[in-house]
């Protein structure tokens, strides 16, 4: 008899799941095996959502979450891999002619990084390597120098939080600028966390394992990239594959933006997985309770409807798994996995070019004593499909390790209106009120990838 897998969760995570599940599965000696995904909402998709506000707004998007996909990985990947697959997704579903839109390097807005800085918005672009300028004390030469010969600063760890990690490599009076000016709103922006707690074994996994490794950041550095002239693991990876050759993608752009908003990937997803035979979508169904049996699981709904299972996937936040299963001490661990608040602000403004420099935004350093995270400028990101609308827009974010400190739960929808715009004329002296805007409110949104113990 076939076997029959369950996922749960139908955000992004579940919904590609199923799809690469289905397709191996065909290819598999159980091309019959069911899988069935479970949904407890109406909607696939999770944090994903798309708002398109209509002809009265020339068809302007609101992205509640993600935005854009990077082709440039991040600080935590040691390989380019998930953005080749990536791409690869958008062939499958027939959408990346349509759909993908990317953004070069050499543009003002990948190029051009602010951030508030003592009130002024600074441009980390400006920075020369040499010179130095805001907001770091030295030139950046100097900081690296004294990164590759602190070798009485090596230390094998198995994991500390990243404001540790720096403060050991660059040392108390160096590292200040650094953490402070420049890491701070970088992991502000990308994870809503503190450097205080992140880990930075998971957060700045390339510079940790080849600090670990060669006992100095910029010793690894360059010696990685010596290793990588020798081994080009992605042009490898496109021939072992037989993939499209994206080669040409990599080195011209950094970024990319779907052009009907990124809900359309998920959208795309269910459609496919509609065609499957063997894939059943569930949607409005809440789990109760997950029962481990011998050789199968049996999942329970609050419908008490049954299923036997015999393989489980779970796309859901940690803390929601933790309620559906009775082992005591598999819960515990999946509930101290700790979680962040968002608070995610679109705005539609018909004035034009209210953006101080053309950008991808702009990130606020926590000792500027801010409200918020940052701010997004989508009309210069999305620039080469908004050129002809009217008004511009911008996205701001709040929460994060901060939302509790800052009582932002208390707050009605009006009173965060009227801090976010306190917050826009002090930084880029924007006194004018949206003509439309959007407030999401996301619980527990993002994992923390913490070193503290719990």
């Amino acid at each position: 008899m076939p076997p029959t897998i369950g996922i749960l969760g139908g955000g992004i995570a579940g919904l590609s799941s199923a799809y690469y599940l289905a397709r191996k599965l065909a290819l598999s000696k159980y091309p019959q095996a069911r899988i069935l995904l479970f949904e407890r909402t109406p909607r696939f998709g999770g944090w994903i959502r798309t708002e398109q506000l209509g002809e009265k707004y020339e068809s302007h998007l609101f992205e509640s979450a993600a935005r854009t996909l990077r082709l440039q990985t991040g600080l935590s990947a040691t390989n380019s891999h998930s953005a080749v697959n990536t791409l690869k997704l958008l062939e499958d579903l027939n959408i990346f002619n349509e759909q993908f839109c990317p953004i070069e390097k050499n543009s003002p807005v990948n190029k051009n990084r602010l951030i508030f800085y003592k009130n002024n918005l600074i441009n980390l672009n400006d920075l020369s390597v040499y010179f130095g300028g805001k907001p770091l004390s030295y030139p950046p030469i100097v900081y690296g120098l004294y990164e590759y010969f602190s070798d009485k600063r090596r230390l094998r760890v198995q994991d500390e939080t990243v404001k540790s990690f720096l403060y050991r490599r660059f040392g108390d009076f160096l590292s200040e600028d650094i953490v402070e000016y420049l890491v701070d709103p970088l992991l502000k922006g990308v994870y809503a966390g503190n450097v205080d707690s992140l880990s930075a074994r998971s957060i700045m996994k390339k510079f940790f394992e080849l600090e670990q490794r060669h006992g100095s950041i910029i010793k690894g550095v360059l010696k990685n990239r010596k290793e990588k002239r020798k081994d080009d693991s992605i042009h490898h990876l496109f021939k072992d594959l037989n993939l499209k050759d994206y080669e040409k993608l990599f080195q011209k752009y950094s970024i990319y933006y779907l052009k009907d908003g990124m809900e359309v990937l998920a959208k795309n997803l269910v459609n496919q997985l509609e065609t499957y035979p063997n894939v059943e979508l569930i949607r409005n169904q809440t789990i109760q309770q997950i029962h481990f049996q011998e050789n199968q699981l049996e999942l329970t709904t609050r419908s008490n409807e049954k299923y036997q299972l015999d393989h489980l996937i779970s796309a859901v936040p940690s803390f929601e798994l933790a309620k559906y299963i009775q082992h005591d001490t598999l819960r515990s661990c999946l509930n101290r996995i700790p979680f962040v608040n968002m608070i995610v602000v679109n705005l539609l403004y018909r004035k034009q070019d209210i953006y101080p420099k053309e950008a991808f935004g702009y990130l606020i350093p926590s000792r500027e004593n801010s409200h918020l995270l940052g701010v997004l400028f989508d009309t210069c990101v999305r620039y080469q499909t908004d050129k002809h609308k009217h008004g511009s827009q911008l996205t701001v974010m709040l929460g994060g390790a901060w939302y509790d400190q800052l009582r932002l739960g208390q707050f009605t929808d009006e009173q965060l209106l009227q801090i976010v715009s306190n917050e826009l004329k002090k930084h880029m002296n924007l006194d004018e009120q949206p003509a439309v805007y959007s407030i999401n409110r996301m619980n527990k949104a993002i994992p923390v990838k913490s070193n503290k113990k719990n």
